[in-house]
């Protein structure tokens, strides 16, 4: 894991391993991208993969408004919330383990396809989804599509001959564009706080040592925090099957479809893993998601029942003592993990703050050379270390911090509140002799003073600014 980052004088790139350099795909990968966004696959044309596994949801479904996902045909409903398809790239195919003696991995909430190629292979002819009456259909939609050429410089040119083969192939490019770093980019501000490049406010810290207290939220024993067998990063799931309980989401309007959609009508039952395998034993199951990127992608559980993180994490701190009502499914109910965990409103708060922190794309403080219009010390070479007043000063949100290295050093630059307490941690790394500029947005704190510290080699220097909103 990378604990240390380079800064050119002249360019401001964040190589971290994990996060965010410009991607680059190989065919197969780019030939899954168009597929995966192409919204004339779906009949009639309109929904793509991405309809219901958005970016800008986390890979979920971007309407928080409905409980499930809405198909290509008016007022069809699929069941379940669409899960997201971040980071499931990592879920091993469907097995049982016998050494935990539980069912792991697999695609869907009720593990019903075995890896995320057979994943992909389901919507295209579901007819609540994307509604397309047989694989020909699709087949045929790709082949006459822009990108038709890709796929034929990808599978040989009589790619569109065998309609069978063509399909799944389809699916595997899908699959492999699902496992690219567009998916799978850990880019959260944890990612940054495991690499030595981030530091946790002191609620977000709380939160975490409660998320992994066994005997407080116990949430890392299905959400685990650290690395597994399946990835150098955390994954934030243990791809294991679980019923935790949930009630019947009456708001469902899957319930309400024609007994042609939904032959059970208000009494339909979602058994989950045990309905897949009919198995009585596993009813009730469903697969544990991911947290990563779980602040944008309400709402929550397999049946959107919870409309926020905090709905949810008092729902595992009080199901047996509050008025939750029954479960959908009464056997095989998780009795050790949740229920009555004893938090109070204030630990339930910092957990909630801690998974905040799992989303993708947190950005590092903008660190630049001094050359910009206004800069006060102008672009002369650095000959000394110095640590400059930040500008503006009172400053409301954002302010500048200015500094001079007077050769190539390990720097940190960190943010004090008037207690002494380390709010966050602005640079820890290497940098290039020369004098720099720092970018401290200061949005979510509180007005008042605060310091700014620099060590740089053996020079150290403090000084004070004021937040005024």
């Amino acid at each position: 894991m990378l604990r240390l980052f380079m800064f050119s004088l002249m360019i401001v790139t964040l190589t971290v391993g994990l996060p965010g350099q410009a991607m680059s795909f190989t065919p197969i990968e780019e030939l899954g991208r168009f597929l995966y966004f192409d919204t004339n696959l779906s009949t009639p044309p309109g929904q793509a993969c991405a309809s219901c596994h958005h970016p800008s949801a986390g890979f979920a479904d971007p309407d928080i408004n409905l409980p499930v996902s809405m198909g290509i045909m008016k007022h069809r409903f699929g069941n379940r919330n669409s899960p997201s398809a971040a980071y499931m790239a990592f879920s091993p195919d469907f097995y049982w383990d016998e050494t935990e003696e539980m069912y792991i991995g697999g695609q869907f909430w009720d593990g019903r396809a075995a890896n995320l190629t057979e994943q992909a292979k389901g919507p295209f002819l579901n007819i609540l989804e994307m509604n397309n009456p047989n694989k020909r259909h699709v087949v045929t939609k790709v082949e006459q599509s822009e990108y038709s050429d890709l796929f034929m410089e990808v599978y040989g040119p009589d790619a569109f001959d065998n309609v069978n083969m063509a399909y799944d192939n389809v699916a595997a490019a899908i699959a492999a564009f699902e496992s690219t770093s567009e998916l799978n980019q850990f880019t959260s501000k944890y990612d940054y706080y495991l690499a030595d490049m981030a530091i946790l406010t002191e609620q977000e810290m709380s939160g975490l040592e409660l998320y992994n207290d066994p005997m407080a939220g116990n949430c890392a024993a299905c959400h685990p925090s650290t690395a597994g067998p399946y990835s150098e990063h955390p994954l934030l799931t243990d791809f294991s099957y679980d019923n935790l309980g949930v009630p019947k989401n009456w708001d469902n309007p899957f319930l309400a479809m024609p007994r042609k959609f939904n032959p059970g009508g208000m009494d339909f039952i979602d058994y989950g893993l045990g309905g897949s395998l009919g198995d009585p034993a596993e009813n009730g199951k469903f697969k544990v998601p991911t947290l990563r990127n779980i602040a944008v992608t309400p709402p929550y559980m397999h049946n959107g029942l919870f409309e926020s993180l905090t709905e949810v994490v008092d729902f595992y701190n009080m199901r047996d003592t509050g008025d939750w009502g029954p479960p959908e499914v009464a056997m095989n109910v998780n009795e050790d993990e949740l229920g009555d965990l004893g938090l109070t409103s204030e630990e339930v708060d910092a957990i909630v703050a801690f998974m905040l922190t799992l989303t993708d794309g947190y950005q590092l403080p903008s660190i630049r050379p001094a050359s910009e219009p206004g800069d006060p010390v102008g672009q002369a070479a650095a000959t000394n270390y110095a640590l400059h007043q930040n500008y503006p000063n009172p400053f409301n949100a954002q302010t500048n911090i200015q500094f001079d290295l007077a050769e190539a050093t390990n720097v940190t630059l960190t943010i004090y509140n008037i207690s002494g307490q380390l709010v966050t941690m602005l640079v820890n790394g290497n940098l290039n002799a020369g004098t720099h500029v720092v970018n401290f947005d200061a949005s979510a704190l509180s007005s008042g003073v605060y310091f700014y510290r620099l060590n740089a080699g053996s020079f150290a220097a403090d000084k004070k600014m004021v937040l005024m909103k």
